[in-house]
């Protein structure tokens, strides 16, 4: 049987198996088929025609060849090249700095890759993190909160490497993955990260599907009623550590006409020109949350909507959650005003933060936190291994 050495070192995973140490007893293996990079590609911009680059020492990559760069550039983008400082390049170029580069104002750690309209930062997982919990949680929580996150936010970017190796990219900034704005100079968050180096969630030796959401308003969802994928490790479950929230109970009113019109491409077409005259509760989920919405319209014809269509297509960010306790019409002029009040922020799927804030004030530590949200995981570890 071949044996694998653990080491610590920058690079790249070679192919074989990782090993893995569970809170410090026992290992196991988790097989990998190729060179798995501890880089992530973050789409940092998606439709770029222009950039302001401000730069030192910084140089760009096309063809193989270097090119230095003077420390403040225009890079235009259109759909065949790369144009800097006037001259055409074909894509791909990538741009790279021992020193920070600021794109637009934003400051990004190692290297730009310009690809399409794709603004893509390739920067190693650990420092991608500085970024992620900056943007995430506040540097005030407890530290066992930010270790917890900094687990959570590693284990969800290291599944996206090894789910998305043949795309152009792995990730993207936006709350649709994890928020990322680049901060290297948070103390307490780069303690967190370095405290729980290389350390990730693994069910049955592979990195789970880390989930999460800002406030569960009391009780999580089962994964399969939000995203159709039953995952044993993401059930419903009591969540009392996150009444903490101050925004907890929130509402959201739209009207008949905002509501149609955010709906466009999703309702029946013979629904585009009539008259919405309800919009009701149709089915739960065994947490309370809506699962299903049937909305009512003229001639009293319906249309049944996933709950999660529903939210995401009217406004997430003020709709707040599908934990809904009241729904009430208001006539106002010449259609009704919707009104929706509820619990909780985000889908309710796995670790809720503002519970995680709530389990470290407690006293838990980050592992007994991740052990409470996702059932039935270990801890392990990502680190680099070489052939003896």
């Amino acid at each position: 049987m071949l044996k694998w050495m653990v080491c610590r070192t920058a690079g790249f995973l070679i192919t074989g198996s990782l090993f893995f140490i569970f809170n410090g007893c026992g290992t196991s293996s988790y097989r990998i088929t190729e060179k798995i990079p501890l880089t992530i590609r973050v789409a940092v911009e998606k439709n770029s025609t222009t950039i302001n680059l401000i730069s030192k020492d910084a140089y760009f990559i096309y063809r193989g060849s270097h090119y230095q760069l003077p420390s403040h550039s225009t890079i235009e983008l259109n759909d065949e090249s790369v144009f800097i400082n006037g001259t055409p390049y074909p894509f791909p170029v990538t741009i790279s700095s021992p020193h920070l580069l600021s794109l637009n104002g934003k400051k990004y750690s190692g290297d730009i890759l310009l690809n399409g309209f794709y603004v893509i930062n390739i920067i190693q997982i650990e420092e991608y993190l500085k970024g992620v919990l900056s943007s995430e949680v506040d540097e005030s929580w407890p530290i066992e909160a930010l270790k917890t996150q900094a687990v959570v936010s590693r284990t969800y970017a290291f599944k996206k490497v090894l789910q998305n190796k043949s795309e152009l990219y792995d990730i993207e900034d936006t709350v649709l993955h994890q928020k990322f704005v680049y901060e290297e100079n948070n103390s307490r968050i780069n303690s967190a990260i370095h405290e729980t180096n290389g350390i990730i969630i693994l069910f049955q030796n592979k990195p789970v599907e880390a989930f999460f959401h800002s406030c569960s308003g009391g009780i999580t969802e089962n994964c399969g009623d939000i995203f159709q994928q039953d995952i044993p490790y993401l059930r419903s479950i009591p969540d009392p550590y996150s009444s903490g929230y101050e925004h907890i109970f929130w509402t959201f009113s739209s009207s008949e006409t905002d509501i149609k019109e955010a709906l466009k491409g999703i309702l029946e077409k013979k629904f585009e020109l009539r008259s919405l005259k309800n919009v009701k509760i149709y089915k739960k989920t065994g947490s309370g949350r809506v699962k299903e919405f049937i909305l009512i319209f003229k001639g009293n014809e319906k249309q049944i909507l996933k709950g999660n269509t529903f939210r995401l297509a009217l406004d997430p960010k003020a709709f707040r959650s599908l934990l809904i306790q009241d729904i009430q019409k208001k006539r106002i002029n010449d259609e009704y005003i919707y009104t929706f009040s509820g619990k909780g922020y985000g889908h309710g799927v796995g670790l809720s933060q503002w519970g995680v804030k709530g389990m470290a004030e407690q006293g838990f530590a980050y592992e007994r936190i991740i052990a409470y949200y996702y059932r039935g995981t270990q801890l392990g570890n990502y680190d680099m291994v070489s052939l003896p």
